[in-house]
């Protein structure tokens, strides 16, 4: 789960495997399929379901707003087969 504290919406990306954005601030979401960014409103907090298939090593998480991603908006994924 990802909380966008700022003050505008953020876009997060995960960069090794797509996901379904299950819920948005509490609401569920209707499937899509697989994607691999999603804008989050602001102060918002989302869910997402992803499968690790393909890849395994370090890789982020993280805002496509760059001032954003420079505040903390970012995460080091550890990914383990």
């Amino acid at each position: 789960m990802r909380i966008s504290r700022r003050t505008r919406n953020a876009c997060e990306r995960e960069h090794t495997d797509d996901f379904q954005v299950m819920s948005i601030n509490g609401r569920p979401q209707r499937n899509y399929g697989f994607q691999d960014t999603v804008d989050i409103p602001q102060r918002g907090r989302m869910v997402i379901r992803v499968r690790f298939a393909d890849f395994a090593g370090r890789t982020v998480l993280h805002c496509h707003v760059l001032n954003h991603e420079d505040l903390g908006m970012m995460s080091v994924l550890q990914i383990d087969k």
